[in-house]
């Protein structure tokens, strides 16, 4: 079995997303008696899941991984 095109996977995933905010996903078709119901999509969930499929794809590609440390800071009043 392939492994997945995480860098691919990214893409796809940003074209969904555009497609979400550009209104172009169907939410409800009908041709007659039948008839076609997509659910709508989570927006956070699907930045989650670009996040994830640039990460892999980093990795696949060799690439070092984004990673942030929150830096801690207090105020004294003197």
């Amino acid at each position: 079995m392939a492994e997945k095109d995480w860098c691919q996977e990214a893409i796809d995933l940003r074209q969904l997303r555009r497609d979400m905010a550009t209104g172009q996903t169907v939410s409800e078709t009908r041709f007659g008696e039948d008839m076609v119901k997509f659910a709508k999509a989570d927006p956070t969930a699907l930045d989650r899941l670009i996040a994830e499929a640039d990460r892999k794809c980093d990795e696949a590609s060799g690439r070092k991984t984004r990673r942030r440390y929150a830096i801690g800071v207090r105020h004294r009043p003197y």
